[in-house]
């Protein structure tokens, strides 16, 4: 369910409803034809109508039976006085319907005929053989009656459904709730889709938006509360894009004057005559002017964009690991032959993401450090991992954190700024990747970093 959208929530919300109701009509409908279709029931109305026709015909005046005639004669049965007795070959003679015929007509003969046909014919419980024949029962088709003069009344049942429209309607309610209930879902579905298009459109909105410039109008139509939404947000984003401006001046103007006052410190501290006093002045001048200056790189980090040029991963790692091979470290590469390690970015940002990955496995690792490029799918990944004391598995998220140090001898004996880490994920996130602190196989830290590869 975490998978399902706001749309596809309603839409099971709305067929589990619809599947219910069906589910009781179609019982409900079911449980009304069992009893009509009992024996003891009202099964045979028909049946019914046809013995009180005998009935009336048997009691009433032989010049009236004209006129009875066309008044019991409707849309369900037909009744009509015959010379002869009708051709029985396609009819099934019923004795079930014959013996409720001369019980509701009091005629005690032999004269009361009742017949169905092989469509009328209901099977209960299997095929309508002599020896189960109480278990099948038709529905009445035809019914003839001997009168006193000699003649045959017949009264036959009008078939139905002759055209579309009466078979329709003539069908179960369930089926009907079925239908009607698919046609609900597919103008639900219609109109939820329809609805919810402003909401997708800010969602999109707020995707895109990445602090630089507010996003014009975002939806200027829909329901009053998704109207009301994109007004806050496109207020917030305008706010957001204010305080980022002007967080933007403010790290300016502090570096500007940081630098300033750094420079007249570390002239004045180069102008001490005992020169260890002045090395360990101008030591920590330069210390500090390192702090600042990453510090200002990864707070105006968020507020830059970030360039778009083809660059070569494994160019910039093969040159990172040439030059800490060249300072003595023990470094191995491999993958720099892959020819599809391209990615769209800035390579100055890239490059500073794998000299802090590589210059912490150098600086951490006890004896060795293995790099590695390679093309998985569509991205491409740096893998960096030494022999060192590694990260404890629930501090790996936490280390790409500004200022965060594990507490291990890492941070004491080798010190650093504690922003390495985050300014390389603030430059991977921005060029669309992630990193990714794991455990490697000879027990130290292992990281990775997954760029989108360039089509």
């Amino acid at each position: 369910m975490a998978r399902v959208g706001l749309l596809g929530r309603i839409m099971l919300v709305l067929l589990g409803a619809l599947s219910l109701l069906v589910v009781a009509t179609f019982g409900i409908d079911q449980w009304q034809r069992g009893q009509e279709r009992s024996p003891y029931g009202s099964r045979f109305p028909r049946l019914d109508q046809a013995a009180g026709i005998m009935a009336l015909m048997k009691d009433a005046d032989p010049g009236k039976w004209p006129a009875i005639l066309r008044a019991v004669s409707g849309e369900a049965l037909r009744a009509e006085i015959v010379d002869a007795p009708p051709d029985e070959d396609a009819l099934i003679r019923e004795p079930v319907l014959e013996a409720r015929l001369h019980r509701l007509s009091g005629d005690a003969g032999d004269g009361i005929r009742a017949f169905t046909t092989a469509d009328l014919l209901y099977r209960g419980n299997g095929p309508a053989d002599a020896g189960n024949r109480h278990k099948s029962i038709g529905s009445l088709a035809q019914a003839t009656y001997r009168l006193p003069d000699g003649r045959t009344l017949v009264v036959s049942a009008i078939t139905r459904h002759r055209s579309l429209m009466p078979w329709l309607l003539g069908q179960p309610l369930s089926l009907w709730v079925a239908v009607l209930g698919l046609a609900v879902a597919g103008l639900v579905t219609i109109g939820a889709r329809h609805e919810l298009g402003p909401l997708r459109r800010l969602t999109e909105a707020v995707s895109r938006f990445d602090g630089r410039a507010a996003e014009p109008a975002l939806a200027r139509r829909g329901a009053p509360e998704i109207r009301r939404l994109a007004q806050a947000v496109q207020a917030m984003q305008e706010r957001i894009v204010g305080l980022m401006g002007e967080r933007s001046m403010l790290i300016g103007a502090i570096s500007h004057d940081l630098k300033t006052y750094l420079t007249r410190m570390r002239l004045r501290a180069e102008r001490v005559a005992e020169p260890e006093r002045r090395d360990r002045l101008v030591e920590d001048v330069d210390a500090m002017t390192a702090l600042i200056e990453t510090s200002l790189g990864f707070a105006r980090g968020t507020a830059t964009e970030v360039g778009r040029a083809p660059v070569d991963l494994a160019d910039i790692v093969a040159v990172e690991v040439a030059e800490h091979a060249a300072q003595g470290a023990r470094i191995s590469l491999s993958g720099e032959e892959v020819a599809d390690a391209t990615v769209a970015g800035d390579a100055v940002a890239l490059r500073r993401v794998v000299a802090n990955l590589i210059g912490n496995a150098v600086k951490f690792g006890r004896s060795s450090v293995a790099v590695a490029v390679r093309r998985a799918g569509g991205a491409c990944e740096v893998v960096v991992e030494d022999d060192g004391p590694g990260i404890p598995e629930d501090e790996r998220s936490a280390v790409f954190s500004p200022y965060y140090r594990v507490e291990r001898s890492r941070n004491r004996r080798t010190g650093g700024t504690g922003l390495g880490l985050a300014i390389a994920r603030q430059i991977a996130e921005a060029h669309g990747g992630t990193i990714v602190a794991e455990a490697a196989p000879t027990g130290g830290a292992r990281l990775v970093v997954r760029l989108p590869a360039l089509a």
